[in-house]
């Protein structure tokens, strides 16, 4: 079922999000071909803020957040990450006099593998399986406000670039699959869409 559903998704989907698709799935094959007898942490946990420009509704829209993640033999990585939007998008309008904007955010677990890692560049990829939580807002303010949830999966490719033995700058590449989210007013095309960030990481330890 899900590779049915990947299949028809990409038929829609643009250049950048089928490039980062693909990156993801030569990720897994690689991480599936090594021989990996024992998994050992060797290095404690990073993470950091971050600022994300992305489409929604085909609006562009920005997006504040950040991630973290511990790594297992020099290699993998998990961790987990989230975004949220602190302005949100128009969505159109039945009635006059009524403005209607959607916001959401998500957040969820990240897995990942480190392609490249030296000591002055480091370039990986990794897969965030999220929950996406959205809702409706509108001017003048409803009286309610119906939150809803729905499945989320984003691969990306990132380049980090060291700064001394504690710092990291990170710019990557992402993008949005969203399924499942049953909106009356917004179709799941609609929340798709590719992302370009850039986040600032603190916190490394290499463990003996």
């Amino acid at each position: 079922m899900f590779l049915t559903n990947s299949i028809i998704y990409i038929g829609r989907f643009k250049l950048t999000g089928l490039i980062v698709f693909l990156l993801s799935l030569l990720t897994i094959a690689q991480v599936d071909s090594l021989n990996v007898k024992r998994i050992r942490m060797t290095s404690y946990s990073f993470g950091g803020v971050s600022v994300m420009a992305t489409q929604v509704n085909n609006q562009f829209a920005v997006m504040t957040g950040g991630r973290g993640a511990a790594i297992f033999n020099n290699r993998f990585t998990f961790g987990g990450g989230g975004w949220g939007m602190p302005k949100g998008v128009e969505l159109d309008n039945a009635n006059y006099g009524t403005y209607n904007f959607f916001k959401f955010g998500y957040g969820g677990l990240e897995f990942g593998y480190i392609i490249f890692n030296r000591p002055k560049l480091i370039f990986g990829t990794n897969i965030l399986t999220a929950l996406g939580i959205g809702f409706k807002e509108t001017i003048p303010k409803a009286k309610s406000q119906t939150l809803n949830f729905f499945p989320l999966f984003e691969p990306s490719i990132y380049v980090q670039k060291p700064i001394g033995k504690l710092f990291r700058l990170e710019l990557g590449l992402k993008y949005r699959y969203v399924t499942a989210s049953h909106l009356s007013y917004l179709s799941n095309d609609k929340l798709c869409g590719a992302s370009a960030y850039i986040a600032f990481l603190i916190g490394k330890c290499e463990c003996k």
